[in-house]
């Protein structure tokens, strides 16, 4: 039996090309997403080890919160270093410092940003002493000595054609400052840091332009010879005052690679959505090849039975043919897959995430993953023709033809009905006033829904296939008549490679809407409460902001009337039932916010908040049960702590966000404050186009930030929407491209099904050109089909969804015809 099945399916392998190169596909994205994870963990395990190889112990404070690309931590006061030293088995201490690495950039003679702005920031830290504790090799000149001089990265410095001796400008939060670059460095045998940036000077220096004179970020110590690693943390801890904690090299360099790729992993997290997209859509291919080369097969496969072949001996040759294609394309994707990590990696090294190529490797683990997934899919999907294959009676080798019967099944029909019901009751709940809260209920229901359809759509088929090609018979007489037909007389078949195409176009169908929404809610927004003149924003990669310089500088010009700045950062609040949860907070000067924008306010003015205070959107507000008076903790990244009250309630998310504080209160408290916007109003009677023009040349002495009136503004934000929408529209071209294939497939089988009919057709005077028009018109009823399903139920799912968002500021809902 084994012999018989290999020699058919050598036989006829091309029909099974078509599904390998889908499930090869789907595989491939699922590959080279763990091909790239894989390669991201490696290179910051590397650099981070090579960073900690010599450094035994690390004296740190504790963890505040968990933020993102690292935990927010306290300082180490600066007597501790001291104390560190005089520990026995301590052979040297030194201290280090860094900033937050989001504000500083250094700048070329062109006075341009060296580095790339959409990528790796940097990182302005305290050059260590040369040791062991150095995990930098100079390569040129020394380390800085004195608080005016710097050094650079070997790939910085080549970026701005630096050369020892030559002066530096670096633009930090209190304005651009000029060094003298005294030496320049690799990190092992790497020129930068993953792309990143290194500028070093003194600890002194570190200090003040992170604003934490006295403060360290860390300690770093190395043992005695002969001195385990364990022991000596175990020596420093009873030294370690509170707030502060002491760990291993490997432990630090382990925990900061584990910062990194954590912050890296909702890239990764995106591509495997996708991935699964794939494979889904590719399953309704498989599952629908397999069903047709078992009606194919039926009287080989009755043949058999009526020569003593058992249903389990027919079961396993089905089920072999399916892990051959799984085995064949899961080797084919797996090679696609690097292929398309390599291709990541460049795309992340041209936006400056430079990843060295040697990283890019397979593990066993990964070809096992590929492996699993490709032939489990593929199995899973062949399983329930298989099965029906073992039905297949020796009678049935006298027969000709197969009848499809699905479409009038009762107990399909029974249960679409009922996870149609489900659907109903669920996304009903993005109506109500749970707001956010109902769309886990609003995902169950749109999960139902397009189970529904699937289980329904071959009772649809028949009728939907008739009436989708109504139009046939009269464009192309009999050949349409007969394409009609065709699709219609087949329902499961039809219905299965119309739901394939169907999945893949509700989705573009449902980000179509979502994205149109969300930039109508947007530009609403900003023409309702935006009422300023003229916004000063970052440009390019965004970030927490910029210079506080240049709201200085901008105060100063001319016939501009008002200068209001808005702070932005992260932190985790204490609420009163003791939950603390991590957020980003906004500050606002009450006395001038109001005259740039109209906030919508359910409780209080937000005119009124003093530094004691917070503003809390009315969503959370009734979410915790929160009421005015009310007391609440704001905790900053360095551990320095806010005790506020509620002092006003928002109803403008999307102007406000979602906490709001004044900016003498977040200067106060939240280490290196920078400015997230400037919001000018001109003066009465001033020349718009002279003041702009002015506040320009202020603005282009400035990196990353750029100048737009209110109607830009908007521009801006929707055009954001839509970089977004397009990384996501050429990510479901896969599952399209699949969809397709699988159509091709389909249809491609569907001929050998009907050799003798269409045989007696073209003897009774059909041409060649006429059975090639049929089939193609049959593809594009069940095209038309799926696609017309496929918008029907995106826009059908997006409408709850973006209503149960009107809380966080979706109130728009937009189908965008065209």
């Amino acid at each position: 039996m084994l012999k018989t099945t290999l020699r058919s399916f050598w036989e006829h392998k091309r029909r099974l090309i078509s599904t390998l190169i889908a499930v090869a596909l789907g595989v491939a994205f699922m590959a080279g997403t763990f091909v790239f994870t894989n390669a991201l963990n490696k290179v910051f395990d590397d650099l981070f080890g090579t960073v900690y190889a010599e450094t035994d112990a690390v004296v740190q404070g504790e963890e505040v919160f968990d933020a993102d690309f690292g935990g927010a931590r306290e300082r180490v006061d600066e007597a501790v270093l001291e104390q560190v030293r005089a520990v026995d088995g301590v052979a040297d201490a030194q201290p280090y410092v860094s900033n937050s690495g989001f504000s500083a950039r250094v700048l070329d003679a062109e006075g341009d940003a060296v580095g790339s702005s959409q990528g790796p920031p940097t990182i302005v830290e305290s050059w260590l002493p040369e040791g062991p504790l150095n995990p930098y090799d100079l390569q040129d000149g020394r380390g800085p000595e004195a608080d005016d001089e710097i050094a650079l990265n070997v790939a910085a410095a080549e970026d701005g054609e630096f050369a020892v001796g030559d002066e530096v400008t670096l633009q930090a939060a209190e304005g651009d400052l000029t060094y003298t670059l005294v030496g320049t460095f690799t990190a092992g045998d790497a020129d930068s840091f993953a792309g990143a940036v290194s500028a070093d000077v003194t600890v002194a220096e570190a200090q003040r332009l992170s604003g934490q004179e006295g403060q360290l970020t860390q300690i770093l110590v190395a043992g005695a010879d002969g001195l385990a690693e364990a022991d000596l943390v175990e020596r420093l801890t009873p030294i370690a005052p509170e707030g502060t904690e002491v760990i291993t090299g490997t432990e630090a360099g382990e925990e900061q690679a584990s910062d990194i790729q954590q912050g890296f992993s909702f890239f990764s997290q995106f591509l495997v959505i996708f991935a699964a997209i794939a494979l889904l859509v590719g399953t309704f291919i498989i599952y629908n090849t397999f069903a047709i080369l078992v009606t194919q097969r039926s009287r080989e496969l009755a043949l058999l039975r009526a020569i003593g072949a058992s249903r389990g001996q027919v079961l396993r040759s089905v089920v072999v043919e399916a892990l051959i294609v799984g085995l064949v394309a899961s080797a084919v994707g797996l090679g696609l897959g690097v292929l398309l990590a390599v291709g990541v990696q460049a795309a992340l090294s041209g936006a400056g995430l430079d990843l060295p190529s040697s990283s890019v490797a397979v593990s066993p683990g990964i070809v096992g993953y590929a492996f699993a997934i490709g032939v489990t899919v593929t199995v899973v999907a062949a399983l329930a023709p298989a099965v029906r294959a073992t039905r297949v009676p020796p009678i049935a080798a006298l027969r000709d033809v197969a009848v499809d019967h699905s479409g009038r099944s009762v107990p399909r029909l029974v249960i679409g009905l009922l996870l149609v019901a489900v659907a109903v009751l669920n996304l009903a709940q993005g109506f109500g006033d749970e707001g956010t809260d109902a769309l886990p209920a609003v995902g169950l229901g749109a999960l139902a829904a397009i189970v529904g359809v699937i289980v329904l759509a071959p009772l649809a088929a028949t009728p939907l296939s008739r009436a989708v090609g109504a139009f046939l018979p009269r464009l192309k007489g009999m050949t349409g008549t007969l394409a009609r037909e065709n699709a219609s007389r087949s329902p499961k078949r039809t219905a299965a490679t119309a739901s394939a195409l169907m999945i893949a176009v509700a989705l573009v169908g449902f980000i179509n809407v979502a994205a149109a929404s969300a930039q109508r809610s947007l530009t609403a927004v900003v023409e309702r409460g935006f009422e300023a003149d003229l916004v000063v924003s970052p440009t390019g990669f965004a970030t927490f902001g910029f210079t506080p310089a240049v709201t200085q500088e901008l105060a100063t010009v001319e016939d501009v009337e008002l200068v209001t700045a808005i702070q932005f950062g992260e932190t985790q609040l204490e609420m009163p039932d003791g939950e603390m949860p991590t957020n980003f907070i906004g500050a606002v000067d009450p006395a001038a916010i109001g005259s740039v924008l109209d906030v919508t306010m359910s409780e209080g003015e937000l005119r009124d908040l003093g530094d004691d205070g917070i503003v809390v959107d009315r969503q959370i507000v009734e979410d915790r049960e929160l009421a005015i008076g009310d007391p609440i903790g704001v905790i900053a990244p360095n551990g320095a702590r806010l005790d506020l009250t509620l002092q006003a309630v928002s109803d403008d998310q999307t102007l406000l966000g979602s906490y709001t504080i004044t900016s003498a209160a977040f200067k106060a408290t939240f280490p290196e404050p920078l400015d997230a916007q400037v919001y000018l109003n001109l003066a009465e009677g001033a020349d718009p186009a002279a003041v702009r023009t002015e506040v320009e040349t202020v603005v282009d002495r400035f990196v990353g930030v750029g100048v737009e009136n209110a109607e830009e503004f908007a521009g801006s934000l929707a055009s954001q929407v839509t970089s977004f929408v397009n990384v996501i529209y050429g990510l479901l071209a896969l599952s399209i491209i699949i969809s397709v294939i699988g159509i091709a497939n389909t249809l491609s089988l569907s001929i050998y099904e009907r050799t003798r009919e269409i045989g007696l057709l073209r003897a009774v005077g059909m041409s060649r050109r006429q059975v090639r028009s049929t089939v193609r018109w049959e593809a594009v009823i069940i095209s038309l089909l799926g696609t017309v399903l496929g918008l029907v139920l995106g826009v059908a799912l997006a409408w709850p969804v973006i209503a149960s968002l009107e809380s966080v500021g979706l109130s728009e809902f937009v189908v965008p015809a065209g």
